[in-house]
C-alpha cells in the first residue's frame, strides 16, 4: 500500500561514490565574503557546549539506510507566503521551528523529526545563530537547524550532506578536531531559501566558495560538494532576498509501474482520452490533484490523480513519499 512511499525507506538506487563523483570545476562563481560578511560569522566553537549532551542521545527512529546514497526526491516547493495566506508544508512541519519550505526539503532526504537536535533556540553556546528568522503564519523559524548523526558511519553523512545540498541546504559536518571546530560531533546547515538573518546569510556565502562558515572562514575539507548541490544553494539563495520561491514550481515525483509506460489522459479517468504516456522510471512535475477513477497500481488503491502536463496520470503508480496528497487541488 501508500506506506512504502514513506521516504525514510530505503528507496535504494545506488550512485557511484559519495564525494567521489565531485565535478572538477566548480560553477559557483562567487567573490570572497566581504569585511563586514565575515564579521557576522559564528565564533569556532560556536554550540559546542549545548550540543554535547544532544549529540550523544541516538535517534528514536533508525533512518540511516536513507542515507546510504546520495539519490534524493526533490521537495515539494511552492511560494509561502509570510503572512500566511498560504501556509505549512504539504505534510506538516517536521519539527516546530522550521521553515515549510526547510521542513519539507528535510523529509525529502530522508531526514526523521528526531534526528533533529535544535532549530530555533537562544543558548549564549549558540552566539545567536539559532534565533528566529522570521515568522510564518505567527509561528517562529529559523533557517538553521542542527542534525545528530549518532549510528551514522562516514559514508553516510558524506551522502546526506550531499543530499542536503542538492535540496538547497548550505550544511557542514562539525567534526571535533576538523575545519576549525572543537565542539560536539554535529551536521549544522543552513536552508538558503527563506528570510534568514545577517549571520546565517553570510553562513551561506561562506559556503558557496568552500568555506567552514565560522569565524575562521577556512577551507572546509570534510566534504568537498557537487557542482550540482552548489547551483542548488546558490539559485535559492538568490530567492531568499525577498523570502520568495521558486513560484510554484511543483512536486516531483517518480513513475513506478515495474516495466510499461504509463498513460497520460486528458482527465481523471481510464475512460477519457489518453493524451500521451512516460516511462517507467521517469520524473515528473505533479502541478495539482484530484479526485476521480479508483485504481488499482503499485501502490494499492487509490482514487487520486496527479496532474502533469496539460493531462493525469493515476497517482496509485506515483512514487511521492506520501500516503496522501503532496499538491494542491486542481480547479
Amino acid at each position: 500500500m501508500h506506506a512504502i512511499r514513506s521516504i525514510a525507506v530505503a528507496f535504494t538506487i545506488v550512485l557511484a561514490g559519495c564525494s567521489s563523483d565531485i565535478l572538477e570545476e566548480d560553477p559557483i562563481d562567487e567573490p570572497e565574503l566581504s569585511a563586514q560578511e565575515a564579521s557576522a560569522l559564528p565564533e569556532d566553537v560556536a554550540d559546542a557546549d549545548e550540543h554535547a549532551p544532544l549529540a550523544q542521545e541516538p535517534p528514536q527512529h533508525d533512518d540511516t539506510s536513507a542515507f546510504d546514497d546520495d539519490f534524493v526526491l526533490p521537495p515539494y516547493d511552492v511560494e509561502v507566503d509570510e503572512t500566511g495566506a498560504n501556509l505549512y508544508a504539504a505534510q506538516g512541519l517536521l519539527k516546530a521551528g522550521l521553515h515549510p519550505r526547510a521542513s519539507d526539503a528535510l523529509r525529502a532526504v530522508g531526514v526523521t523529526a528526531s534526528r533533529i537536535t535544535q532549530t530555533v533556540g537562544s543558548a549564549p553556546a549558540s552566539a545567536g545563530v539559532h534565533l528566529a528568522d522570521g515568522t510564518v503564519d505567527g509561528k517562529a523559524y529559523t533557517a538553521a537547524v542542527d542534525l545528530s548523526t549518532s549510528g551514522m558511519t562516514e559514508a553516510q553523512i558524506h551522502n546526506l550532506l550531499e543530499k542536503l545540498g542538492k535540496v538547497g541546504y548550505a550544511a557542514w559536518y562539525r567534526k571535533k578536531g576538523f575545519d576549525g571546530w572543537n565542539g560536539a560531533n554535529h551536521i549544522h546547515g543552513v536552508y538558503a531559501n527563506c528570510k534568514m538573518k545577517e549571520a546565517l546569510r553570510s553562513q551561506v556565502r561562506s559556503w558557496l566558495v568552500g568555506r567552514n562558515g565560522l569565524v575562521s572562514n577556512t577551507t572546509y575539507k570534510w566534504h568537498a560538494f557537487s557542482g550540482a548541490a552548489k547551483s542548488t544553494v546558490k539559485a535559492k539563495f538568490a530567492q531568499s532576498k525577498s523570502g520568495t520561491t521558486n513560484g510554484g514550481a511543483g512536486f516531483a515525483a517518480r513513475i513506478n509501474t515495474s516495466g510499461a509506460p504509463l498513460t497520460i489522459r486528458k482527465g481523471a479517468s481510464t475512460a477519457t482520452e489518453a493524451i500521451s504516456s512516460v516511462a517507467d522510471g521517469a520524473i515528473i512535475t505533479i502541478s495539482c490533484q484530484k479526485l476521480g477513477q479508483s485504481v488499482t497500481g503499485t501502490y494499492g488503491t487509490s482514487k487520486l490523480w496527479d496532474k502533469i502536463g496539460a493531462g493525469f496520470v493515476a497517482d496509485a503508480y506515483v512514487y511521492t513519499g506520501s500516503d496522501g496528497r503532496v499538491a494542491p487541488d486542481c480547479p
